[in-house]
């Protein structure tokens, strides 16, 4: 019961970051601005984009999301703990070069099977995992700003990339990865499905699970969570792997997507990434945010550059717009911040600690029970 109602105090009774504030019309509705935003767009360029409106459409929205959303969902996790990767887009193009050298190795050798994809598919997870856990131990043990560590760590995975790749395309990738990338079920695109099921997996574990509530707490004051007992370095540590591996993971489905892998990949996807973050409404300062809300920043986007791309508007209006949203979102984000302690509804930091250290103690108690029985 005790943790119970700490964990309340903390995270509010609908298991959010925040206390519930019901009565407050203004704070309820800008929470749901990014949904709206999503909402405009699909009208207007229904109404103005020829063929907006079907079925292939749809389609290539999801599918172009898809490698994006598995990069912005690994970033969230590090924002939600005041934290920042900079290596993903690298990451991206170290792991589709290197599971499409495989591939591609195998493939010439006469092994065109489904294994070979599913191999490929393991070292780019393996290779992202490694990078990132390579900038968690670093951030972690050498008490580094993650800003600095992984800019520094995109340098070194790219030049890493181009090592591999001899800074050439890499390509004649096996049939199953081509029909992984590119299949459909149902007019769903396979990556779709595989993006989405990683975003419902990580929407449960960041709301209902001890390590989700972790990465609330860090972010909101991470000297009380030191204080509650909490292993940071571990966590750190655990946080920037799953981005990595994530990372890997979206560089092999580009790869699969394209038949081929390059150094080149990523280029833009750092940018993506943490427009999807930003504007599904995750404060870059952490502390609190949602898993699908990051689902609509991902739309959000990709609808911009599907629209554009039928209404013939020359793309580069698609990062004015992008940025300008960006902008919109931190100081939207800023205003609810703002508006919070005018009405005095602020984040809950001073009942951190406690909370944490009751969600520990009972972690205790039932194992103590558990050994006792």
């Amino acid at each position: 019961m005790q943790q119970a109602n700490m964990l309340q105090r903390l995270f509010g009774a609908g298991g959010g970051p925040l206390e519930r504030t019901p009565n407050k019309a203004v704070l309820f509705g800008l929470r749901f601005t990014n949904l709206a935003v999503l909402l405009i767009l699909l009208v207007f360029f229904a109404l103005s984009a020829p063929g907006f409106l079907s079925l292939v459409s749809f389609s290539n929205i999801l599918d172009s999301t898809s490698v994006f959303l598995l990069l912005a969902l690994g970033e969230t996790f590090v924002i939600f703990a005041g934290g920042i990767d900079l290596s993903v887009g690298s990451m991206l193009s170290l792991g589709g070069v290197a599971s499409a050298s495989y591939m591609s190795e195998r493939f010439a050798a006469g092994d065109d099977g489904v294994l070979t994809t599913v191999v490929g598919i393991l070292i780019a997870c393996a290779v992202g995992l490694l990078g990132g856990v390579l900038n968690g131990v670093v951030i972690a043990y050498m008490k580094l700003d993650p800003l600095i560590v992984t800019l520094g760590t995109l340098g070194i995975f790219l030049g890493i990339a181009d090592l591999i790749s001899n800074g050439l395309p890499v390509g004649d990738l096996p049939p199953a990865a081509f029909t992984l990338g590119n299949g459909q079920f149902l007019h769903v695109p396979y990556v779709a499905i595989i993006a989405l099921g990683f975003a419902a997996v990580l929407s449960f574990v960041a709301r209902k699970t001890r390590f989700g509530r972790y990465c609330y707490a860090i972010g909101a004051s991470q000297e009380s969570v030191r204080r509650a007992g909490v292993n940071l370095n571990r966590h750190t540590i655990m946080l920037y792997g799953i981005s990595g591996a994530l990372a890997g993971l979206a560089g092999m489905l580009n790869a699969a997507h394209f038949s081929s892998a390059s150094s080149s990949a990523g280029a833009n996807a750092l940018l993506v990434a943490i427009a999807a973050v930003v504007i599904g409404g995750t404060p870059i300062s952490g502390g609190e945010g949602k898993i699908w809300g990051t689902v609509i920043g991902a739309l959000i986007y990709t609808l911009l550059d599907n629209g554009f791309v039928l209404m013939g508007i020359a793309s580069f209006w698609q990062l004015v717009v992008v940025g300008a949203l960006i902008i919109l979102a931190v100081y939207l984000d800023e205003y609810q911040r703002r508006l919070r302690l005018t009405v005095g509804i602020s984040r809950d930091t001073e009942g951190v600690a406690p909370a944490l250290a009751a969600d520990g103690a009972a972690g205790q108690d039932s194992t103590g029970a558990k050994a006792s029985a």
